[in-house]
């Protein structure tokens, strides 16, 4: 999917739900989610068979963790369904030259992150380190969200890209 195809799907699921977090628009959408203290290195899996879906969490996913993780779950959900009926692992969230996981991320930046908020700071001159804690998310997606955000048409000049291997060095 191209980055306007992404955005309006995203869009289109917000548009259609009530939920203000990302459990709640996952329990709309018909996703059970189930946390587990099990998982070491596992931050999230989706999984879809005969017409269920799940989102596995761990347990130990913090406040600004949990809804990142929870938003590229369900964007595999919405984009990568039938891919899922063998799991697809999260223990590499933002890692950039896989297409599928890049585009979960890129989903999950436009249900977690208003572009129109995002350009305002940039265009006050806030660094994206600054940007992402006020808007409490990772940096990388942050970047991801720019980046996207530069492919839709805004004039923004990106000199950073999101680290590929950021989330093996996570742990929950």
């Amino acid at each position: 999917m191209n980055s306007l195809q992404l955005y309006r799907k995203a869009q289109q699921v917000k548009a259609k739900s009530e939920a203000r977090d990302m459990l709640g628009l996952a329990q709309e959408l018909g996703i059970l989610v189930e946390f587990s203290d099990d998982y070491k290195d596992l931050l999230g899996m989706y999984y879809s068979h005969w017409h269920h879906r799940f989102i596995f969490l761990n347990s130990r996913l913090d406040d600004d963790w949990l809804p990142m993780v929870v938003a590229h779950e369900i964007g595999h959900d919405q984009l990568h369904r039938k891919l899922a009926e063998s799991g697809l692992q999260e223990f590499e969230l933002f890692r950039m030259n896989n297409r599928t996981e890049y585009e979960a991320n890129a989903f999950a930046s436009h249900l977690l992150l208003d572009s129109d908020e995002v350009y305002r700071r940039v265009r006050e001159g806030e660094d994206i380190d600054t940007i992402s804690k006020c808007m409490h998310c990772n940096i990388n997606l942050m970047l991801i969200k720019m980046r996207e955000m530069a492919s839709l048409g805004y004039d923004l000049r990106l000199t950073d890209t999101a680290d590929s291997h950021f989330f093996k060095n996570i742990r929950a």
